[in-house]
């Protein structure tokens, strides 16, 4: 391109548009069940699917651009998804195409996002780059993170929610324009090996194994199996002696394996993998704390979020001047995103069942400010890590290891809730049991305490009323214990990091 300003519209329309496409499964997917005659438990798979395939968009991504160059990936997946937008726009009413157009939408995101990121990389100038990589970071992160539920559930309230393949189409259109007037001068990219085939093949079948179990393990009650934990527990450990003895006993001649050489290398994915496992299970616990607590509709939760999506662009304004102002305080900066997260949900597992809305605005703008600055920093910190001839493979991996923290702390945290929810709920039954000796005593006293001021109309409306309560309080309480589990798996998580600094800082002073 003759100036840069065209390469930064390009990625600011693809990105804006990834992010519409990122976050309809969450927002959307009743609607989107409805209309193409899917149940919910059927979109579920497809959600899975798609999540599958966005994994192995970052796992091939490298490859096919080593291969083809940067320029055409980057049109095919900004032509898949104008494509993949205006099949969606049409509803038509057929199981396989819906399914099909969501994993080709998955993959081609995972590669639009890697490529574009790649371009900005190698055009900009290093001052240029953490201004511009949290910009990027609001379109496909943060506002999809904490503006779009409230967009979304307003819109519904009018139109349609085909209007946001609508919009997501005209986005890639207007990239495609953009690329095909002011074609991007190519990149020099250095030849490096990359693994075999069926490498590949292999690693594609382990991700996609490990993914399904991970977010269908609850609806098929495998996580409930002692043989399944201790089964995964031992697959684990075995891939990760496969993988320990293969990079010490191999050569380092492929990119990716000369890429995790390095133990800085390998901190930095970890704080990728944390930093998608804290704001991915933080997210859903709150938005469940909001639904399932507070009673709060698709509307109101999304309107609640608001602060904290304001908090959020003050944590990435705050990351973004620590990195030109002190950078050397820039590591500083993610510990104490964690830190907003830990007290913003310590807060909220506080809270009791009356709560109102007057006490949200706190933890909601401790969560957005952490996970701003979490987010912010930690992405502009890998990125600008690089060496030019390792951004490819570097870039593709980050997004992999954090995506794969956000599936597998949604997925730990949703069993967490279901198991709770569970307990309680058998708990309620046992003891709202008309047969029960607690129960009926406890009946006898609050009927006893009501001939004081006049009786509940019928004997069963006096217990409905008791159980919703109890109900409620004890859905409040399973909660409350999910956000405090999550506040020791952080603690527990969080140690690792900082072990891998500073033997990575000793071993760059050496």
């Amino acid at each position: 391109m003759k100036t840069r300003t065209p390469l930064l519209i390009l990625a600011l329309f693809a990105i804006a548009a990834f992010g519409i496409n990122s976050v309809m499964f969450t927002e959307l997917s009743h609607e989107m069940a409805a209309t193409t005659g899917l149940s919910l438990d059927e979109t579920e798979l497809v959600k899975i699917g798609f999540m599958i395939t966005q994994l192995l968009g970052f796992i091939l991504t490298p490859m096919l651009v080593r291969q083809c160059g940067a320029y055409l990936p980057l049109v095919t997946s900004l032509f898949v998804g104008l494509t993949v937008n205006m099949v969606l726009y049409w509803q038509v009413p057929n199981q396989w195409l819906f399914a099909i157009t969501w994993l080709c939408c998955g993959f081609f995101m995972s590669m639009l996002l890697v490529v574009v990121n790649f371009f900005l990389l190698d055009k900009f100038e290093e001052r240029w780059l953490p201004a511009i990589i949290a910009l990027t970071l609001v379109f496909s992160t943060l506002i999809p993170m904490g503006a779009y539920p409230w967009l979304v559930a307003e819109l519904l309230e009018v139109f349609d929610w085909s209007v946001f393949c609508v919009v997501s189409a005209w986005l890639y259109f207007s990239a495609l324009v953009m690329v095909s007037l002011f074609k991007p001068t190519p990149i020099q990219i250095a030849v490096k090996p990359k693994s075999s085939t069926v490498v590949y093949s292999v690693l594609a079948v382990i991700i996609s194994l490990v993914v399904y179990l991970l977010m269908r393990g609850s609806f098929y009650n495998w996580l409930d199996s002692i043989w399944f934990s201790q089964l995964t527990v031992v697959a684990a450990a075995l891939v990760l002696c496969a993988v320990y003895l293969l990079t010490r006993t191999r050569k380092l001649n492929t990119a990716s394996m000369q890429l995790h050489g390095k133990l800085k290398t390998n901190v930095f994915m970890y704080n990728a993998f944390l930093a998608g496992f804290a704001v991915m299970a933080s997210t859903m616990l709150f938005g469940n704390f909001l639904k399932m607590a507070m009673h709060y509709n698709n509307l109101n939760a999304g309107y609640a979020q608001l602060q904290s999506f304001y908090a959020m662009l003050v944590g990435m304004l705050v990351s973004v001047l620590v990195f030109y102002f002190r950078r050397p305080l820039s590591d500083a900066v993610v510990p104490f995103g964690v830190l907003m997260i830990l007290l913003s949900v310590y807060e909220f597992s506080q809270l009791p069942s009356f709560v109102g809305s007057e006490s949200l605005p706190l933890p909601m703008l401790l969560r957005g400010f952490g996970v701003g600055m979490l987010n912010v920093s930690v992405t502009i910190a890998v990125l600008m890590y690089f060496k030019v001839d390792d951004r490819l493979e570097g870039i593709a991996n980050f997004y992999l290891f954090r995506t794969m923290g956000g599936v597998i702390g949604g997925a730990f945290f949703s069993r967490v809730i279901q198991n709770h929810s569970a307990q309680a709920s058998g708990e309620i039954g046992r003891t709202l049991d008309g047969s029960s000796h607690t129960f009926a005593a406890y009946e006898h006293a609050l009927g006893n305490a009501i001939l004081i001021h006049g009786r509940l109309p019928t004997p069963s409306l006096g217990m409905s009323q008791i159980s919703g309560i109890v109900k409620e309080q004890a859905t409040t309480l399973a909660l409350n214990n999910s956000l405090i589990i999550f506040i020791f798996s952080i603690f527990s998580l969080t140690p690792i990091l900082l072990i891998g600094k500073k033997l990575a800082a000793k071993q760059e002073a050496n």
